[in-house]
């Protein structure tokens, strides 16, 4: 296929869609469900891990074994996102529990397996994949970074005026706030259609006409390597407070002094630019220092944020820590991939990445849900409103049937703390009467032991990873 600038641009426009779709609400949905709908945190938990769990676990076979056999790859892209942008619309508009959890499933679905057929419609179509294909791909990040800081500007602050600080554009935040957070998955949708509409105009890419099968039992074989089983090991762990993050960090930021709602997902995507960065660095990293290195740099990347959630102050250390999100998901999850295509031969190369895949993006993912409500139960102190006060992240959690039940005129002392001051919505429990007793969740106790998973998978990396020897039509990797 000729090498043309027309590819390039629409392949890349189309990675700015994908993950634009996925990057509108997922920053979000933790604040929204457990702040607005009143959701605990361990339905937040199966709401996001179970949802994300179960796409992940039925992309492999969706993508390759239906969409690679029956569909061309931008006709299935362009079903997929107008069905899915639909399940999105109508998602946001739910309250139920139950109504979550079950079009979440089935949004994950259709969403996840489109992320593997942008990228094989994408290797299709370009002569040289190894080099051209890392420009198109940080597209995507730009695309989650664009709409992560433009919905909260439009749509959750009035009053714009220019700040030195990303994302250089802030306002006053709106009162009803936590209600529009819901149009974060409008959004979604809205594009989502956008995306499908435009991936009719993409370079044909017919099915397949011989699909590979899976080859589980091969790729599990793989295991007898020490290395892959060691990073096997350390990955589902790592796949959990991946998830994790994405679950709890919402509800998290806004009871820092001076994060609003509204600056949820401008902070978290700080980690993306991050991410460009470092991918962009990788390769060289991978020559220079090795797997070992790397992957061990990754999960004390994820030691080191959560260990800066624990301390929740002061709030720019908290917000920085950020940063480190590009250096997890890089040094980890991208070099764990790679470890995987260099060490797996080239007969059950495939296999192997799926089966890799099914451990990071579904059964982490899926064992996030459990962990989250243990860890939640785990933190949970009775208190008196005025320890809370004045103690760093220890937060008052919101009674099911509202402030009332802890003493008559409670709600409507909340109420007149947030209309007082409307950018600390999440801290309007410091009207209660401080000898109000409470039941409050120690983020530092549930930020500790998060961090202390990414240093425990940090010293088996270590202490126990042995470089495996390359497949036989690779060559040597260094450790």
């Amino acid at each position: 296929m000729p090498r043309t600038r027309a590819p390039m641009s629409r392949l890349s426009l189309m990675m700015f869609l994908q993950y634009a779709v996925w990057g509108a609400w997922l920053p979000i949905i933790g604040r929204y469900l457990g702040a607005h709908l009143g959701f605990s945190g361990g339905e937040i938990g199966w709401i996001v891990g179970t949802a994300g769990a179960v796409g992940g676990l039925l992309a492999p076979f969706v993508a390759g074994q239906l969409a690679d056999r029956w569909f061309s790859a931008e006709r299935f892209m362009f079903l997929s996102m107008i069905a899915g942008g639909v399940v999105q619309y109508i998602l946001a508009g739910q309250t139920s529990y139950s109504a979550w959890i079950g079009l979440s499933i089935l949004y994950s679905v259709i969403y996840m397996p489109t992320i593997a057929i942008s990228n094989s419609l994408a290797f299709s179509h370009l002569r040289d994949p190894e080099k051209q294909f890392p420009p198109i791909r940080v597209w995507g990040t730009i695309g989650w970074i664009v709409v992560s800081w433009v919905f909260p500007m439009v749509w959750l602050q009035t009053g714009l005026t220019f700040q030195t600080m990303p994302p250089f554009l802030a306002g006053i935040e709106r009162t009803d706030v936590l209600e529009r957070l819901s149009d974060a998955m409008r959004l979604s949708a809205v594009i989502s259609v956008i995306y499908g509409l435009y991936c009719l105009s993409l370079p044909h890419t017919p099915p397949k006409k011989s699909v590979e099968k899976i080859a589980v039992a091969k790729a599990f074989g793989l295991l007898r390597n020490r290395g892959l089983l060691v990073v096997t090991l350390v990955a589902l762990p790592i796949a959990v407070i991946h998830t994790i993050y994405f679950i709890q960090t919402p509800q998290f930021l806004p009871t820092l002094s001076g994060v609003r709602d509204a600056d949820i997902q401008p902070a978290m995507s700080i980690g993306q630019f991050s991410e460009i960065f470092v991918l962009g660095a990788l390769g060289m990293f991978i020559k220079r220092f090795g797997f070992r290195v790397l992957m061990t740099v990754g999960c004390l990347a994820y030691f080191g944020r959560f260990a800066a959630f624990a301390l929740g102050s002061p709030t720019w250390l908290v917000v920085s820590s950020q940063v480190l999100h590009g250096v997890c998901f890089a040094c980890f999850y991208a070099t764990a991939f790679i470890y995987v295509e260099r060490v797996a031969p080239a007969d059950v190369r495939h296999s192997a990445q799926t089966v890799f895949a099914i451990v990071l993006l579904g059964l982490g993912p899926l064992l996030a849900g459990p962990l989250l409500t243990r860890l939640s139960t785990y933190a949970e102190r009775s208190v008196a409103v005025s320890e809370c006060v004045e103690t760093v992240n220890l937060i008052p959690k919101a009674p099911a049937d509202g402030w009332d039940q802890l003493y008559e005129g409670a709600n409507a002392d909340v109420e007149a703390y947030r209309t007082a001051n409307p950018d600390d919505q999440a801290g309007a429990w410091r009207a209660l009467k401080p000898d109000t007793q409470v039941t409050a969740l120690d983020y530092r106790k549930f930020w500790m032991v998060i961090a202390g998973i990414g240093l425990a998978g940090a010293v088996l990396l270590a202490l126990l990873f042995r470089l495996d020897p390359p497949a036989p039509d690779e060559k040597p990797v260094p450790e």
